[in-house]
């Protein structure tokens, strides 16, 4: 992978993304939804962390439909094992910010559901020429999410409550707000982004290496 390529438009397209948080939560104050500094802070570090989910899934430049489908489970995961191990730890983050952010997501049941939800979403928009889309990614991002849901569960016996009350927050809240994270971050990153590599890495594109994932 060219990290150089990866670490570009990782920051165009974070910097629309945190534009955008800081007018959510904007818009959240002005409702008279207060919001602490905790679950502002952290919710910064969740939506940089999807931008990247989607950068180093290839979701973060412009393609045509090609779908390439791979429906054969646990063959790939043993032909590449480090690949495997890849697709999990991308996910882990995912299942320990959710329950840390939201009080709804304290089960491993709706961890597991938005793991594979969210995979699903990134197989589905990788027809269009992003990737390939295989089942051993989606069976391989959800073992992830639920690493992650575990690596929280211990470390939240052991953090001071007064904590836990400034990061997470309950009702309504735990169901629109992720959401909203996850699909600004997908439409940001396939529209708004491309244009701000462009403008920032205009270098870069001379030489083709928008239309590059190596």
């Amino acid at each position: 992978m060219d990290w150089e390529f990866v670490v570009r438009h990782l920051i165009s397209g974070s910097i629309p993304t945190m534009a955008a948080l800081v007018v959510y939560f904007i818009i959240l104050r002005l409702m008279g939804k207060k919001q602490t500094i905790g679950h502002v802070t952290t919710s910064f570090v969740f939506a940089f962390y999807l931008i990247g989910l989607l950068t180093v899934t290839g979701i973060c430049i412009r393609a045509s439909f090609s779908p390439r489908f791979s429906f054969i489970p646990y063959v790939d995961m043993i032909r590449g094992p480090v690949d495997t191990v890849l697709n999990i730890l991308l996910f882990v983050p995912m299942g320990f910010f959710l329950p840390v952010l939201y009080e709804k997501y304290d089960t491993l049941g709706k961890i597991a559901l938005a793991g594979f939800l969210v995979s699903l979403s990134v197989e589905i928009i990788q027809m269009f020429g992003f990737g390939a889309t295989d089942i051993n990614d989606l069976i391989t991002n959800t073992i992830g999410a639920c690493l992650g849901y575990g690596i929280y569960k211990m470390l939240y016996k052991v953090t001071p409550e007064s904590w836990k009350k400034q990061i997470r927050v309950k009702g309504s809240q735990c169901y629109y707000e992720p959401l909203i994270f996850w699909i600004c971050s997908v439409l940001i990153m396939l529209t708004i982004q491309p244009s701000i590599y462009k403008a920032l890495f205009a270098a870069g594109m001379a030489s083709g290496e928008i239309q590059v994932w190596q």
